[in-house]
């Protein structure tokens, strides 16, 4: 089983393909996915997934949720078993936008390449990815990284992460010990302001991992 998530206007032949309903885009989607959900709702059963892909989805994720997700995933996934994702390159994209040769319209089609194209409530993105910081977060989290692509269209740049999950087992402990310390990265300094919004983001990775872990024995997709 290959999924694609968050399919859009991209349908993959040879995957399972899944997005929202059709009431949920301004823009007519030209082939219907197989499935309609949402995926921050999706469960699959443990290692029965050959390959989760994602195209220019993950940044419409808060920080603590990408991170649920990616654990999620793992736990989906057969050892071995590929992650794809690919989302707009924060670094490049920053610097062009901000190239005197870009102008007004380079640096307003950066900006929306990086914040979203806002024509609806789920058209907004929630974080800007880095090869760094993708990378770390996903050895981190008992992913190898097999390779990083780098593109760009028409003023765009992105960068795609092949990855795969390691044979190794990850505790629910472990996991959440590598996404409190990539966390912590986020952090100013270590008052007692900065230490509660850590903990609110560790509760929101909680949250939206009781909402997608594997169960055993549930591969119905939501």
């Amino acid at each position: 089983m290959r999924l694609h998530l968050g399919c859009g206007q991209r349908y993959l032949d040879g995957y399972v393909n899944i997005d929202f309903p059709e009431s949920e885009h301004m823009v007519t989607v030209r082939r219907p996915p197989d499935r309609y959900a949402d995926i921050a709702d999706l469960r699959f059963e443990k290692a029965t997934v050959d390959e989760v892909r994602l195209h220019h989805v993950f940044e419409h994720f808060a920080r603590p949720q990408a991170c649920a997700f990616l654990v999620a995933w793992r736990s989906w996934l057969k050892p071995g078993g590929k992650l794809r994702l690919e989302v707009p390159d924060f670094k490049r994209t920053t610097l062009a936008m901000f190239n005197p040769v870009s102008g007004l319209h380079g640096e307003c089609v950066g900006a929306r390449h990086l914040y979203g194209s806002n024509e609806a409530p789920w058209a907004v993105h929630f974080e800007g990815w880095t090869t760094r910081r993708l990378s770390f977060i996903l050895r981190s989290l008992g992913y190898r990284k097999v390779g990083v692509r780098h593109n760009h269209w028409r003023g765009t740049y992105n960068l795609e992460v092949f990855a795969e999950r390691t044979p190794d087992d990850l505790s629910d402990g472990e996991a959440r010990r590598s996404v409190q310390a990539f966390l912590d990265l986020f952090l100013v300094d270590h008052t007692d302001f900065e230490t509660t919004l850590l903990e609110e983001w560790l509760g929101q990775y909680e949250s939206q991992l009781a909402r997608c872990i594997a169960l055993t024995g549930d591969s119905s997709g939501g």
